[in-house]
């Protein structure tokens, strides 16, 4: 049965790991992932606090996502109002590209999150420069959050690995 429990954190980790880059929930994925293999291995290997840390660093990567497409926006002129034009674009995009063999949830999150911010400051500003650098700064933005999930799911793996090769079974 221990072999099936490594199978599973295995396959949820690449998946996880690609999934960073087509929706927002790669590294919840990692996180299943971990709990799975912790319950299959009766928590022996990966510990109720080693999961504690794993489900730290996702809640980081969400509160990272939604920061850096704010700040990107921000930072590139946007308005607050342009910053919610990004979000539910970039939630609008990733629903309608899924059925796209996912692949197209990336583009679509893209898409949406220029978009959202483009068309909120165009509505309220009429003015297409600003326009365009409010959903530029949003897939910017967006860009820093896939990066900053990479980083943090290498760090998953490093953790799920480290107590994987230091795990010594009872007697051994």
């Amino acid at each position: 049965m221990e072999w099936l429990a490594y199978i599973i954190l295995i396959v949820l980790n690449l998946v996880g790991f690609f999934a960073i880059f087509l929706t927002t929930f790669g590294t919840f994925i990692m996180v299943a992932g971990a709990f799975i293999f912790s319950w299959m291995t009766d928590f022996r290997i990966l510990t109720p606090q080693i999961l504690f840390w794993i489900f730290v660093l996702y809640v980081i990567g969400e509160i990272l996502e939604y920061l850096l497409v704010v700040l990107g926006t921000r930072k590139f002129g946007g308005s607050k109002a342009s910053v919610w034009g990004a979000i539910l674009g970039g939630i609008a995009g990733a629903l309608l590209g899924a059925p796209f063999f996912g692949v197209g949830a990336f583009f679509g999150t893209f898409a949406g999150i220029f978009l959202g911010a483009c068309l909120v400051e165009w509505y309220l500003f009429r003015d297409v420069k600003k326009s365009l650098m409010a959903g530029a700064g949003g897939v910017f933005g967006r860009a820093g959050s896939i990066a900053a999930k990479l980083v943090l799911a290498f760090i998953i793996y490093g953790i799920e690995f480290f107590r994987i090769a230091g795990f010594k079974p009872p007697g051994a």
